[in-house]
């Protein structure tokens, strides 16, 4: 499997978790306070088995990825415990029934969705990534021409640091590939890259990389 095969197949996971939320979204009833407290009770559950898929995907991924590198690993599933975090997005994705918007309401729970059962893949490729000791670090991996000039401007790099995140925005489906000893490395990832990649930026680094990304990466 490649590393572009598996995204088409996280892909369709995504695809198969935005509709089943939708399904949900539609089959509640009653007054929006009860709406949101129906989701609250089945989305995260829901939310977590889409999670589990994604991170299977992920470690099906990597050790084929890893076929024919010195050495013996077993990549292992990692899902992070995010239940407080999910749980408050579904009372913000839920809000706009307040107004009878359910349109609304529907793309948020699906950018919930696809937003979080995505995160298992990335942990799951940099966790076994930082275990494994024939890893040398990581490359993102987008949706080509579709994805956003932030994310193309991080791809086609190797993230070496271990310490790195990575960077991902509401509804980003990018995903991560393990790179390894003895196979085709590529340049590291640049300074600006790794600034883009850190989890809090000072004023005038997102005044850079506003600036950055409007000089190199036009609409």
């Amino acid at each position: 499997m490649t590393a572009l095969e598996s995204k088409a197949q996280l892909t369709l996971l995504g695809d198969d978790a935005e509709d089943t939320v939708r399904w949900m979204l539609r089959r509640s009833s009653g007054r929006w306070e009860s709406r949101r407290v129906q989701l609250l009770d089945t989305v995260p559950d829901v939310l977590g088995f889409y999670s589990e898929g994604s991170a299977a995907l992920a470690v099906d991924f990597y050790d084929d990825a890893r076929a024919g590198v010195a050495g013996r690993f077993s990549a292992a599933p990692v899902v992070l415990d995010r239940t407080v975090k999910i749980r408050r997005g579904v009372v913000w994705a839920s809000e706009p029934l307040s107004v009878d918007d359910d349109e609304l309401a529907a793309a948020r729970f699906a950018q919930l969705m696809r937003s979080e059962m995505a995160r298992p893949y990335r942990d799951t490729v940099l966790s076994n990534r930082q275990r494994d000791p024939q890893a040398v670090g990581w490359t993102r991996i987008t949706r080509g021409s579709a994805s956003c000039k932030f994310c193309r401007m991080l791809a086609g790099a190797v993230y070496r640091e271990a310490t790195v995140r990575f960077a991902a925005h509401d509804d980003c489906m990018c995903t991560a590939a393990p790179v390894f000893k003895g196979g085709e490395l590529g340049p590291e990832a640049s300074t600006v890259q790794y600034m883009a990649s850190k989890r809090r930026r000072s004023p005038r680094e997102r005044a850079f990389l506003r600036d950055y990304l409007e000089g190199n990466y036009p609409d």
